[in-house]
């Protein structure tokens, strides 16, 4: 999991294809419509919702890399050790997602805010939607999905 502001992207990604969906990320605002927007190698999913007190999805991929990015609001996402969880819903190739539940608490949380990005690689559980401690924020948010062959040499 990386957490950081969107500027120092480049810390974290050398390849091309990089270069390319940051640009891409420039034309998206708080008035894009909610959808999936298809590139070569990536897409954008562009979302809005309500944060909630007690979300009850925790997730994690196996073909796809999240790049979270919000537009507006405040959200905390939760992540967890794999061996903490219970697989509750098998792994389904359409959706890319693994769901689980938990009796254990997480290892740590973070706040994403517009101008940061949460990065979640397959090996990275991560539970999202929680408020923040400002409470209940509507979001637009953009999830990046990135395919794992796209950090390949």
């Amino acid at each position: 999991m990386i957490y950081d502001k969107i500027n120092n992207w480049r810390t974290y990604f050398k390849y091309q294809v990089f270069e390319e969906i940051f640009d891409s990320l420039k034309t998206y605002n708080v008035d894009t419509e909610d959808g999936v927007y298809y590139y070569d190698g990536y897409y954008f999913k562009v979302m809005s919702y309500e944060t909630k007190e007690n979300p009850t999805i925790i997730e994690s991929h196996l073909k796809e890399v999240d790049i979270q990015i919000l537009l507006a609001g405040a959200e905390n996402i939760k992540m967890y050790h794999l061996e903490d969880l219970k697989v509750i819903e098998e792994y389904n190739d359409q959706t890319d997602c693994i769901f689980y539940s938990s009796t254990k608490n997480p290892y740590t949380e973070l706040t994403l805010i517009p101008d940061y990005m949460a990065i979640f690689f397959p090996s990275d559980p991560h539970h999202p939607q929680f408020r923040s401690a400002t409470g209940v924020s509507f979001l637009k948010k953009i999830v990046i999905k990135v395919n794992l062959n796209a950090f390949q040499i």
